[in-house]
Order: structure tokens, then sequence, then C-alpha cells
């Protein structure tokens, strides 16, 4: 009787919704990581370690409209962490690693760029589907450093839209390069 029991244990669990596999240091940051509509940047700052060589600043930081692990693979969506800090600290510099299945044309299975982050006000720290390139299903994991000490952990699972369904529709997919 034990391996039926344990066959529907498993099937229960792969069946139970995602959750995002989320952590903050509690005593700096507090936050909740999931996708919202690709905004239109307002401009950009140089980063060397990015595929495109650039992080994009975004009008406002935007609220996170689909929390949650899974992301649908598609134009005109992003995810990411919005953050705040517990205190009023500024937290800098704050590397943010971000990794990821490699990309179909460059193999790129790493990015980083240093930000600062904490304090009063919320920021974000995401990632937009800019190319068809970049739009590989998998684990990507977002990672916030502050002087060798992790202030953030973040997996989400970016997959095809019909497995995330709702996440996205209302965004639109012309900010495709």
């Amino acid at each position: 009787m034990r391996v039926p029991l344990f066959s529907l244990l498993i099937c229960i669990a792969t069946a139970l919704p995602a959750r995002a596999e989320i952590w903050f240091d509690p005593d700096r940051l507090t936050g909740v990581a999931g996708a919202f509509c690709q905004q239109r940047p307002v401009g950009e700052v140089i980063a060397p370690d990015t595929q495109a060589q650039k992080i994009d600043l975004l009008p406002d930081i935007p609220d996170i409209i689909w929390p949650g692990a899974a992301v649908p693979a598609m134009p005109g969506i992003s995810f990411g962490i919005r953050s705040v800090g517990t205190t009023a600290d500024i937290y800098y510099p704050v590397l943010i690693e971000v990794t990821h299945p490699p990309f179909l044309n460059s193999g790129t299975t790493r990015q980083s760029y240093v930000t600062e982050l904490g304090g009063e006000e919320p920021s974000i720290n995401a990632y937009s589907f800019d190319t068809v390139e970049e739009m590989v299903p998998g684990p990507w994991r977002f990672r916030a450093w502050h002087n060798g000490a992790l202030l953030y952990d973040v997996t989400f699972r970016v997959v095809a839209p019909e497995l995330a369904p709702g996440v996205g529709d209302s965004c639109g997919g012309d900010f495709m390069s």
C-alpha cells in the first residue's frame, strides 16, 4: 500500500500551483516576486556583464501584478523582485546576479550589474524579454549581494505561455527588438 500512496502524493505535489522560491534577509529587506507588463524605458545605465550591455531605467517602480514563480516566455512581460528596506539603511554597492538556461544563440547563462537596495522607497530588479533569444524556459535565479552577504535569493520558472494562464495576457508585445 505504500507505493500507491507515494505515487498519489507525487501526483498531488506536482499538481499544486508553483510558488516563488523566495528568500529575503529579514533584517534588511522585504518584498514580492512575480511578473508585470514591460514598461518603455526612460533611460539606461551601462552594464557590461549583461547580454544587452545596459540596464533600462523605468519611468516608475511597477507593482508586481502576477505574484509567483511561473513566468510565461512571451513578448511584453517583465519579471523580478520589488523590494523595500526594513530600515532606512541603503545598501550600495549591491551586485544583482541573474542565472538562467543558455540563450538560444549566444549561450549566455549569467548576467550581473551593480545597483543599490534598501531604504524606505521600493525598488525593482527585473528582467524583460527584449529578444526571442532570451525567452528560454527553465529556472531563472535572481540573487542580490552586498559586501558578500546575500540580501535576497529568488528562483522563477520561465514556461510556455499556456503553462501560466492569465499571466501577461494584458501585456502588449511591441517591445521586441
